[in-house]
């Protein structure tokens, strides 16, 4: 899973973020969606945050 936010939204609302994503990375049992065209966001390399 990755998460990247473009702006800061506090700690509260990320710890929801980051609960509601393992939620949908569970849901969706290893299966991998890839958009039909990519942003320029999601060509950038994951950082570890």
């Amino acid at each position: 899973m990755a998460l990247q936010l473009l702006e800061d939204v506090g700690a509260e609302a990320r710890t929801a973020l980051e609960a509601e994503a393992e939620r949908l990375t569970g849901w969706l049992a290893g299966l991998r969606i890839s958009p039909r065209f990519p942003s320029p966001l999601s060509k950038e390399p994951v950082s570890g945050q």
